[in-house]
């Protein structure tokens, strides 16, 4: 891709100035918006600036052959943009990207398309089927169920599986690694009973910076409405640095029945647990 035009949004008065050498590293702030071939109409392009204050505006040759989805970037020689979002309007395709730090843009810089892969860490915890005593089932259903709900989004993901026996020790070293990581979502079947083996939820939930308890407790309520036994899984919902972390019950039913729930937040929360507000 190749910046074939330059615009800056001028601040407190809504509209855009022309900027025919370079952008100033101090005129660059609160979001870039990226335009294939040329600017668009004033009444779309009133739509993407209401509301901003500073910016730029880049007009390129070519999107490429993906697509933009939310955090891919979006790099030069001397500068980097998060994607929030790919608008399509009036036969218009745009970006929205928010600047890394403070940017310099120049006519004919070129600029790349790296696209987000979100990871993914599938956990179960099992005594036996860790042994190889019965075969995990719950886990792959999580493995099959998030791939679909990325696909659908169009969004990349790494998703890697673990089988580990109900053991805190263990359970730890996996959240050291999901911390030093820094893995987008941690999911974990098994656990969440009452057992003195259930050790699933204290463990996580001694490493939580923010739980979200709505999410497991509306689970609870609407499917223990329907089967008592529902009610008794404590599963929980939260956030550990940034990465979301779910702990769900050990069967093929309830992994399919939480995930339902789980997947109508979860592209929110991953924009939200980075701080970006795309309203």
């Amino acid at each position: 891709m190749k910046i074939l035009s330059i615009f800056r949004i001028t601040s407190h008065k809504q509209h855009v100035e022309v900027d025919d050498t370079s952008t100033s590293p101090n005129k660059v702030s609160n979001q870039v918006l990226i335009f294939e071939h040329q600017l668009p109409e004033a009444d779309l392009l009133h739509l993407f600036t209401q509301g901003t204050s500073v910016g730029t505006i880049l007009v390129i040759d070519s999107f490429g052959k993906e697509p933009f989805s939310a955090f891919d970037t979006i790099t030069g020689s001397e500068n980097e943009l998060t994607v929030l979002k790919q608008i399509e309007l009036h036969d218009k395709r745009a970006a929205l990207c928010l600047p890394v730090n403070f940017l310099t843009f120049y006519l004919g810089q070129k600029l790349a398309h790296r696209q987000k892969t979100f990871t993914v860490r599938v956990v179960t915890l099992s005594d036996r089927a860790h042994r190889g005593i019965y075969e995990d089932k719950s886990g792959p259903a999580i493995v099959e169920r998030v791939k679909e709900y990325f696909e659908n989004h169009n969004k990349k993901a790494l998703i890697t599986r673990t089988i580990i026996p109900d053991n805190e020790d263990e359970l730890l070293l996996i959240i050291e690694e999901v911390k030093i990581s820094h893995t987008d979502v941690l999911i974990t079947t098994g656990g969440t009973g009452i057992s003195r083996r259930d050790i699933t939820v204290e463990t996580i939930a001694a490493h939580l910076d923010k739980e979200i308890p709505g999410i497991m407790e509306m689970i609870r309520f609407k499917y223990g409405a329907q089967n008592p036994n529902a009610l008794l899984s404590r599963g929980i919902a939260g956030t550990m640095d940034q990465t979301l972390v779910y702990t769900l019950p050990g069967s093929t039913n309830a992994v399919n029945e939480y995930l339902q729930e789980i997947f109508l937040t979860l592209d929110h929360l991953l924009y939200m647990i980075h701080g970006i507000d795309i309203h």
